[in-house]
């Protein structure tokens, strides 16, 4: 980069140069040219002045020491002769009424013109005026000696570009380690940008540092978020795996010992068919957590794509089943399930997983409901909640009821048959479909679980 910076200097400070040295030279080119012309016609005005003064021999005298190696005069007629020529004889020259400088002078009194001259061989300015008795008086230079002008102003140009491009080359050498030092400074703290100091940096850069130090923080943020949510994940995970021991543990344990008992013989046989209907109900509970398992199992591996959110589902629809296929256990229980709201409201996503993930919410409403007790489902365009006039939740367990395995009362949890996985899975599925889940309960009035889709 400093290298860079190094010749792009450079290249910028001689060619600055070279056009200051071009420019310059133009400029002072076309001043003495401008400058020539004044000399032309203030010439020509002293001349005409004193001309018709004295007489014509004298006149032509005084021509003659006006004239000189750089200022050419002629004298024309009112025809176009010359009468007078001071590089060239006269008469042996051409008729010079078509001279441009000549017929201006005629028509306007003065005329001027820049032409090639083929009696002097080179270009020449021409400056005529016309006299008081109707003669043209033409004075003329060489524009060669223009030229020898500026020539002679060349070899300082040279050097004010010579020294114009030295100190370009110091100074790019200076500015480039003054301008990159900042820039190899943050390079050098890039990881710790806030160790550099304000001061010395430039405005227009410190954005960029700015910008460098949000990011370095947003990402040390991230960082330690992603520590702890590794930590708050291998927690999780060694909770689960706790957890999921313990609840197979027990039925285990439960369907071990009665299948002992009447391997054993040490059962009567009055109780055989009570034990066996322990083990059937054990093994029942053993299955619907394997099954909760496998579902958040599925849930936590499987992308969207992969599990499909494609399908139109009616809600009204999906409730009215999940009452039919809970109203046995509703009448068991003895809790009156309604549906109210709108039947035409439909949601884009997965019907096999949003029918489990109503399911588990009625499920657990018609569980943790009083006999005599209601359940209503209300469905409204875009989202879907359960109200029960259950047992409540209290506040302080509220945060964590979407946990897998947490119970807020362990004993009436297995009473009622629950796995402690259902919420975890409708917390799922709800992520999944990118709904939001709120929660209003309180002990002895009820509980309200409400499912909001995007």
């Amino acid at each position: 980069m400093k290298n860079s910076l190094r010749f792009s200097l450079i290249y910028v400070g001689v060619l600055a140069a070279l056009f200051a040295v071009y420019f310059t030279a133009r400029v002072f080119e076309n001043e003495m040219s401008e400058q020539q012309k004044r000399d032309l016609r203030e010439t020509a005005s002293l001349i005409k002045n004193f001309y018709g003064q004295i007489p014509s021999e004298n006149f032509r005298k005084n021509l003659d020491s006006i004239a000189s190696k750089r200022l050419r005069v002629t004298l024309v007629d009112r025809d176009g002769m010359v009468l007078y020529e001071s590089d060239a004889k006269a008469g042996k020259m051409e008729n010079h009424r078509s001279r441009p400088e000549i017929m201006d002078a005629n028509s306007k009194g003065i005329g001027e013109n820049l032409r090639y001259s083929v009696t002097l061989n080179a270009q020449v300015f021409y400056f005529a005026e016309r006299l008081s008795d109707g003669k043209i008086l033409r004075l003329s230079r060489r524009q060669a000696s223009l030229h020898e002008s500026v020539s002679k102003t060349m070899p300082y140009l040279l050097a004010l570009l010579t020294g114009i491009v030295v100190v370009a080359v110091l100074i790019a050498f200076g500015l480039s380690r003054a301008f990159v030092r900042p820039v190899q400074k943050l390079a050098e703290n890039l990881g710790q940008p806030e160790l550099m100091d304000d001061e010395g940096i430039y405005k227009e850069i410190a954005p960029l540092v700015k910008t460098i130090r949000k990011q370095n923080r947003e990402l040390q943020l991230t960082i330690e978020q992603l520590s702890e949510e590794k930590k708050k994940t291998a927690k999780m995970r060694d909770e689960f795996t706790a957890n999921a021991s313990h609840e197979l543990k027990t039925p285990l344990t439960s369907i071990s010992g009665y299948a002992e008992l009447i391997e054993n013989g040490m059962a009567k046989p009055e109780d055989v068919k009570r034990f066996a209907g322990k083990i059937h109900k054990e093994a029942g509970r053993l299955l619907s957590i394997a099954n909760d398992i496998m579902t958040l199992s599925k849930l936590d591996s499987s992308g969207e794509s992969a599990i499909g959110l494609d399908e139109s589902v009616n809600l009204w629809t999906l409730a009215s089943n999940c009452i039919d296929e809970l109203s046995f256990n509703a009448e068991k229980k003895g809790v009156r399930v309604a549906l109210e709201g709108c039947k035409n409201a439909e949601v884009y996503g997965n019907r096999r997983l949003l029918f489990e993930m109503l399911y588990n919410l009625v499920d657990n409403s018609i569980r943790y409901t009083e006999t005599g007790g209601s359940v209503c489902i209300l469905v409204q365009q875009k989202s879907i909640a359960v109200k029960d006039s259950g047992i409540g939740i209290p506040e302080e367990n509220q945060p964590r009821i979407f946990e897998r395995f947490y119970r807020v009362d362990k004993s009436r949890s297995k009473a009622t048959g629950g796995t402690g996985l259902g919420l975890a899975i409708v917390k799922h599925i709800a992520e999944v479909h990118h709904a939001e889940i709120s929660l209003q309960s309180a002990i002895g009035v009820g509980t309200e679980i409400t499912v909001a889709f995007c």
